[in-house]
């Protein structure tokens, strides 16, 4: 695959991500309050965090150079940007309906990589980093609970802009005493957006709380879509939570 000999390639395996729903239905049941008055629109930009990683993830490669032990490195998960705008209408004195878009970088990073060339001499591949950016369109509907406490549900479409599969290389070799001498480090990078669906179909769950116009939204968003076009690939999906802040202006 490269010229350092990684051999590399990804798999998924049979885990699967499960997330505790139980706080929020207990919110639900708590009895609604009024919010902003019915008919008002209102805009919010937001930043914030994309906690994001792939189910199940894994990198194969050989070990040493005459391919007779292989290795494995797991996908984890990883601190990205996210940042965009929301559209909010409320519809009910207690309920609302949003639609967004967002630049969204997800992905995951991968353990680091030790490979042995022959007597002495060695490879460091760090910094491992399967990125995935998406533009995200979420619909939602918010239930204030009580004043600037919602909790929110809908249905997100992300539609794929970049995938790339990067590392750094490091050659470095190891003398009798223990001590290792290092060489230049390279940076990889390949474009695995050809394998990739463009599509990504998510239902993000969530809570927001609003104080003096400024919100503060946290969503875990259950992934639906395979990220493998080929149905012969391993069945992997997106894992993300997103945390933003945000500030609201009423038209």
């Amino acid at each position: 695959m490269k010229r350092h000999d990684i051999r590399v390639f990804c798999r998924m395996g049979r885990q699967t991500f499960r997330w505790a729903v139980a706080a929020i239905c207990a919110i639900v049941a708590l009895p609604a309050a009024a919010q902003e008055p019915v008919g008002t629109f209102s805009l919010m930009p937001k930043v914030g965090l994309s906690l994001a990683s792939i189910s199940n993830y894994e990198l194969y490669y050989f070990k040493d150079a005459a391919f007779l032990s292989e290795g494995v490195a797991k996908g984890k998960f990883n601190s990205r940007f996210m940042g965009g705008i929301e559209a909010e209408y409320q519809a009910l004195p207690m309920a609302s309906f949003s639609l967004g878009v967002y630049y969204s970088q997800q992905g995951c990073r991968v353990s680091d990589i030790e490979l042995n060339l022959g007597p002495g001499q060695y490879e460091g591949i760090d910094d491992i980093r399967q990125s995935l950016d998406y533009i995200n369109v979420p619909l939602t509907a918010s239930l204030y609970v009580t004043q600037g406490l919602a909790v929110k549900a809908g249905v997100q479409m992300g539609f794929l802009l970049n995938s790339k599969l990067s590392y750094d290389v490091t050659s470095f070799s190891r003398k009798e005493s223990g001590a290792n001498e290092y060489g230049q480090e390279k940076h990889e990078e390949y474009d695995t957006k050809w394998m990739r669906r463009t599509l990504d179909v998510s239902i993000p769950i969530g809570l927001s709380y609003e104080y003096s116009n400024v919100v503060l939204d946290a969503r875990y968003h259950l992934g639906l879509t395979r990220l493998y076009k080929e149905d012969g690939y391993p069945k992997e999906k997106n894992r993300l939570i997103t945390i933003s802040v945000g500030y609201k202006f009423n038209l």
